[in-house]
């Protein structure tokens, strides 16, 4: 899809779409996967998005609670795994469990109960790519447990090594405290006659006293008053202790590479259940924006077509909604031949609003989003979105506003065909009022000659005769409340927007 300018998506605020959509998501593949979103111009597969999207918010209403959760990217492990040899850490096999335990919880969603079959087909075909090999979890979890530790029964070895430890700690406790009652007697311990340094129990003795305690001195305090020994009955039992922690993380490496070898069969299926997870949380981030929009699925028509009612600008909805401030909706229905709405009215009255709400919820409808409009809607795919929209005056290539605007329109005319879709403000202003009304319209007739589609905001009076005077344009108008001398914010098409430009129509459209 082709945007223009650059900055389309903070032009018309879709980028703060996809930062709320963002937030819903559960790991950070799926926020990626929103920080580099493009809309799609395949009608099918946009239809497929919404469909995914319309179907998971119906969980929500039949109370059938999808069991999505938090994961961890696994691609970096996978890939390291691909190399013969390599051994996956504790921490990479913890991350692998949890993505097949959200994986095998999601399977579970469509296997458990019949109906959901039926009732979420778009989403069941989500999982179609590969079924889920429950043993591959069976092997993780019998390794490592729920805390990510490994289990002191993940093998024989390691359970006799265990045994062992355990047995050697107890032959050393009591040896130690035996030692500990000796020399406490005699007044050649510290209060705390007891502490740990380099992995091994020792005594703290008086300096004056080392030479007295027979051991090893592995240590002293800063002042130099204290010694630290680790006394001479307990040396081999030690010994003993830190060859069985050797022979621990030994058994416990060659367990890991075991079950290594046994996961490397099966990278592309684990890839898989990842992209699986990946794909349900962009779908229920979408489910939770659409939720809170009270969004509906359009009908997706392959020709560029508008037909909405009720429609409201999203982010406006959401600030609107924070503040109790009820949001005035529009309608935008193109009929046979009409293409592009010279939209007019005062200033503050909410031209731009309605007129960005359309590239906006254009750009959530071609990136799989449900739209906040009255259900029913009809929505057209447009291979171009162009946006003329603010000041754009260029320091970098020393642009006045007005320059920049007749860069862009030259860009518009040389590029627009009939699946674009041309959106500008103020369109013909940031020069002298005859010269910009004359340029506008020259700019328009070739842009209505294309047969492009779009929403032009204008004051200018000539662009309002234009057209009213030549088919596939429509005069619309923000509604002026006269009484109170204020905007309702009220949009109507088919308009005549003041008593010159009524006096000027006389004539049938040509």
């Amino acid at each position: 899809m082709k945007l223009a300018p650059k900055d389309l998506y903070q032009t018309l605020e879709f980028d703060k779409i996809l930062e709320l959509t963002e937030e819903y998501c559960y790991g950070t593949l799926g926020k990626e996967h929103f920080q580099q979103l493009i809309p799609s111009t395949e009608a099918s597969q946009i239809e497929r998005w919404l469909l995914e999207v319309f179907e998971y918010t119906q969980t929500y209403e039949n109370n059938h609670n999808f069991p999505i959760s938090q994961y961890a990217s696994i691609s970096a492990d996978l890939r390291m795994l691909g190399i013969e040899g390599y051994v996956l850490s504790v921490d990479s096999l913890k991350s692998v469990a949890k993505t097949l335990l959200v994986c095998y919880n999601i399977y579970g969603f469509f296997s458990k109960r019949k109906s959901t079959k039926t009732l979420y087909p778009t989403l069941f075909d989500i999982i179609r790519v590969a079924d889920f090999d429950k043993e591959l979890l069976a092997e993780i979890q019998r390794v490592i447990d729920e805390d990510g530790n490994i289990r002191s029964n993940a093998s024989p070895e390691l359970m006799r090594i265990a045994r062992m430890q355990g047995s050697k700690r107890q032959e050393l406790d009591k040896k130690f405290r035996q030692i500990v009652v000796h020399y406490q007697s005699k007044g050649w311990l510290k209060d705390n006659n007891e502490s740990f340094r380099n992995g091994r129990r020792v005594l703290s003795v008086p300096a004056e006293r080392k030479r007295q305690v027979r051991g090893i001195i592995h240590d002293e305090s800063a002042s130099g008053k204290t010694v630290f020994i680790e006394p001479e009955g307990v040396i081999d039992l030690n010994n003993d202790i830190f060859d069985l922690e050797r022979d621990y993380q030994r058994e416990i490496y060659n367990i890991l590479r075991a079950l290594s070898d046994l996961l490397r069969p099966y990278i592309h299926q684990l890839q898989q259940y990842e992209d699986i997870i990946v794909r349900f949380d962009t779908v229920q981030a979408k489910a939770q924006l659409a939720i809170q929009l009270d969004a509906t699925k359009p009908k997706v028509l392959l020709t560029p077509h508008y037909k909405m009612r009720n429609v409201i600008h999203p982010l406006l909805a959401i600030k609107n909604k924070l503040t109790g401030t009820p949001t005035v909706p529009f309608h935008l229905h193109f009929k046979k031949e009409v293409r592009i709405l010279v939209l007019s009215g005062p200033n503050a009255g909410g031209k731009s609003v309605c007129m960005k709400a359309v590239g906006l919820i254009q750009l959530m409808l071609q990136s799989g989003m449900l739209i906040p409009a009255n259900e029913g809607a009809e929505m057209g795919i447009f291979n171009q979105i162009f946006a003329d929209i603010g000041d754009q005056q260029s320091l970098e290539d020393e642009l006045s506003t007005y320059s920049s605007r007749l860069k862009n329109a030259r860009l518009f005319m040389e590029l627009a065909d009939n699946k674009t879709l041309v959106l500008i403000d103020e369109f013909g202003s940031g020069t002298d009022p005859k010269m910009g009304g004359a340029i506008a319209e020259a700019v328009l007739r070739d842009l209505n000659q294309k047969k492009v589609f779009g929403v032009i905001t204008t004051h200018y009076s000539n662009l309002k005769v234009y057209a009213f005077e030549n088919k596939g344009l429509v005069n619309g108008s923000m509604i002026f409340d006269k009484d109170t001398l204020s905007p309702t914010y009220q949009m109507k098409i088919g308009c005549c927007c003041n008593v010159q430009f009524i006096l000027k129509c006389n004539n049938q459209k040509k």
